[in-house]
């Protein structure tokens, strides 16, 4: 009688546990982290083709376990590229993953939307990248390559270039100097204050 009456007032606690997980939720938990979403099967029956990682890995909304990232396919069957919203079970994860990098990836042939990465694979490519922080570097440098640093330098150099009062105080400086005279002086600070 003991044995029932403890898993009774176990049922009781997780009836009102306030805020605890109930004894069934943790099993589900349990069963969602074992879930691999298909993955061995991509695993086991696919092609080997490589990814580029487009994004940036982010939670599913609704789903605890499960994570997703766009993902460029190369190699699969001769085909062009195409971009699969890679959705992956988070315990899977062995390796750090973000734009820019390059990821071994498998393809099922006959459903090329159905893809798995290589967490073995991809933790030894960092590994040999020299480590976490220095592959994902190199993703972000593949991906950036300078590019925004070169746009804001670009904009920059165009606001200064473009500054009425920096163009009028370029005339004054080219008018006292003897560069221009005083009517060309006027036309072109006419010419300036109009583009305004």
């Amino acid at each position: 009688m003991g044995f029932f009456k403890t898993a009774k007032d176990v049922k009781n606690l997780t009836q009102h546990h306030g805020g605890m997980p109930s004894i069934r939720g943790a099993f589900k938990d349990v069963a969602a982290l074992a879930d691999d979403r298909g993955e061995g099967e991509v695993l086991k029956n696919g092609v080997a083709c490589k990814g580029i990682v487009k994004g940036f890995a982010e939670p599913v909304p609704g789903d605890k376990f499960a994570m997703h990232v766009p993902i460029e396919v190369h190699g699969a069957g001769g085909a062009a590229p195409y971009t699969v919203d890679y959705v992956f079970p988070t315990t899977r994860m062995k390796a750090a993953i973000t734009v820019g990098m390059e990821v071994p990836v498998k393809v099922l042939p006959d459903q090329p939307e159905r893809i798995a990465v290589q967490w073995d694979a991809q933790q030894a490519s960092i590994a040999a990248a020299g480590g976490d922080m220095a592959a994902v570097m190199g993703g972000m440098q593949a991906t950036y390559g300078g590019v925004a640093d070169q746009a804001m330098r670009n904009a920059q150099a165009n606001a200064a270039a473009e500054d009425p009062v920096k163009k009028i105080e370029k005339l004054t400086q080219m008018r006292d100097s003897g560069l221009i005279t005083a009517e060309e002086f006027d036309a072109k600070k006419k010419e300036i204050l109009e583009a305004m």
